[in-house]
């Protein structure tokens, strides 16, 4: 177990080191694109990418970096290929907030809010003949959507090995989840349609290694969704009407 704490912790680190080079590469305006940055996030990455497989697909949201930092080779230079140029017209890639990347089983992502989510339970449905599970990656924003309650309906009646993981930041358009919603019980959510629940709480690293490993398990030898809630601090300020927000 010691030697999966150290991978994971190692994961961690090359992801914020990462993300570290590309926030001093932004604070010198040398991205046109917009990237969100992920600091405080890449526990919940490190973990999926020690419990992800040749066969899994792996589907994200508009904030990826802490994913796409250590699941794919070469990143550094992909980002860089998103450093400003003449023209936009002269973009190779689709930029950061829809990073994709085959050779990292990485299909799909979305700056789109919730727009991953029925995109993911096509990706499963292919995938599962093939024996992988799908990782969806979204939000607390996002779940607010209709098509998040719409694509656990559908994932449940197809029987679907997919796992909608969900990074609780608190946060969505600037606005916190007390300022544009009630609050959501997800274990009761889950148990009406009789899909498993998992919650993560932000400083139980431990405990959260191993219940992800065993939702993962239990995806793969049910062959049916699951959600995983992670509570999640995302590091740093942004502006909000004149108010500074950390």
């Amino acid at each position: 177990m010691k030697k999966k704490y150290r991978e994971i912790y190692n994961l961690a680190l090359k992801s914020r080191v990462f993300q570290l080079q590309i926030n001093e590469l932004i604070k010198k305006k040398q991205f046109k694109l917009p990237i969100h940055l992920a600091f405080g996030h890449e526990f919940v990455s490190s973990i999926v990418k020690t419990n992800f497989n040749d066969k899994d697909k792996l589907l994200l949201s508009h904030r990826n970096i802490h994913f796409s930092s250590i699941f794919s080779k070469n990143v550094l230079k992909k980002y860089l290929a998103l450093s400003i140029k003449k023209s936009t017209k002269h973009y190779n890639s689709e930029g950061s907030m829809n990073y994709t990347d085959k050779n990292a089983n990485i299909p799909y992502s979305s700056s789109v809010l919730g727009n991953n989510l029925s995109v993911a339970c096509g990706v499963a449905k292919a995938n599962k003949a093939k024996g992988g599970v799908t990782i969806c990656v979204t939000g607390d924003g996002a779940i607010e959507e209709g098509t998040f309650y719409e694509s656990l309906i559908l994932s449940k009646y197809l029987k679907l090995p997919i796992i909608f993981l969900i990074e609780n930041n608190n946060w969505s358009m600037a606005t916190s989840i007390e300022e544009r919603r009630s609050s959501i019980n997800f274990n009761h959510l889950a148990k009406s349609i009789g899909v498993k629940y998992y919650k993560f709480k932000r400083l139980d690293i431990k405990k959260n290694i191993s219940d992800y490993k065993d939702a993962v398990d239990k995806c793969r030898k049910s062959k049916l969704p699951i959600i995983c809630e992670f509570e999640v601090k995302t590091l740093g300020t942004f502006i909000s009407n004149g108010k500074k927000i950390h």
